[in-house]
């Protein structure tokens, strides 16, 4: 028998290397088999998605401006809406991460001229907590796919600069 369920599945690009009791890992891997591979072409279509959407959503106001830019949305990135949302969830886990380590990297770069007790206590937890958040963001890798991760990399401060937007755009009351 295969070490594991999901070895005889072809699922095999995902090794399982987990031999702690992180129950987040286990669902990373389930939660794998049912996204779409993310490869180039998918990516530009959930960018276009986006971008669409804000360029519309921004237009109007209310519940029926959102709906219209999502649909304006889906039409102009060729996705459909299950793709599009999932795909959506992959960004928010990605530029959530990457922008909470952006804007401590920034902190630590504002702290660089601080003595003091005060100020090295300050950089050892902005430290800490942006080693976790690097983890988190290479934890992503085992649900989306190293490959994946990687291709999200490459086009952070566009990914970022998206976020941001929705982020305002959504959170404006």
């Amino acid at each position: 028998m295969a070490p594991s369920l999901f070895d005889d599945a072809g699922y095999q690009d995902v090794r399982n290397l987990e031999r702690s009791s992180n129950m987040d890992a286990a669902d990373d891997r389930t939660l794998r088999m049912a996204f779409p591979a993310v490869d180039g072409p998918l990516l530009d279509a959930l960018v276009r998605y986006q971008q669409a959407y804000l360029s519309h959503a921004e237009a109007g106001q209310g519940t029926d401006a959102l709906s219209r830019a999502h649909t304006e949305a889906l039409v102009a990135s060729g996705l459909d809406s299950k793709t599009a949302e999932q795909g959506g969830a992959m960004l928010r886990a990605f530029s959530g991460r990457r922008h909470t380590a952006w804007r401590l990297q920034d902190k630590l770069r504002q702290l660089e001229g601080d003595t003091g007790p005060r100020a090295d206590e300050l950089r050892t937890r902005i430290r800490e907590e942006l080693t976790k958040q690097e983890r988190a963001t290479e934890a992503l890798a085992r649900r989306y796919g190293a490959d994946a991760l990687a291709l999200l990399r490459s086009r952070e401060p566009e990914l970022l600069d998206l976020h941001t937007r929705l982020t305002r755009l959504l959170s404006r009351g």
